[in-house]
């Protein structure tokens, strides 16, 4: 378990399920897929807090006030939010900074994660290079 309990919603968990449900949706296009990951994703965006970097776990007891998992954020919106950038940050190992691991066995706590990096470079190349990215991952 990754997440704060069986009952709560990891942020990450949710965002690679948007993520999945939307390449599913690309690649069958089955409208199916594609409502389940606007509604995955209407749900993320409704409990996002005011600078937009998703919590750890959306329905964590601490709120608003938990620790943040970048890389989430960079997985469901395929976007980047500007404080979540390693320029001035002594801990960051990538580009994104405050990523969450394991929340819950305190393992790699606001920490640079190489999947959130992989995601916002998804994303970038989705934006900049689409066709491109579409024909070498098969999307």
């Amino acid at each position: 378990m990754q997440g704060y309990s069986p009952t709560s919603c990891w942020s990450r968990g949710q965002a690679w399920g948007i993520y999945g449900f939307t390449t599913m949706y690309r690649r069958t296009g089955l409208p199916e897929f594609r409502d389940t990951a606007r509604r995955m994703a209407d749900y993320a965006l409704s409990v996002l807090t005011p600078d937009h970097v998703p919590v750890w776990d959306y329905r964590s007891p601490l709120g608003a006030n938990d620790v943040k998992d970048a890389s989430a954020g960079a997985i469901m919106a395929c976007g980047l939010v500007g404080t979540c950038l390693t320029t001035k940050s002594a801990r960051a190992e990538a580009i994104l900074a405050r990523g969450t691991r394991n929340r819950p066995s305190e393992d790699g706590v606001e920490v640079s994660l190489p999947y959130g990096d992989y995601y916002l470079f998804e994303a970038i190349l989705r934006v900049l290079k689409p066709t491109q990215l579409a024909k070498a991952i098969g999307l």
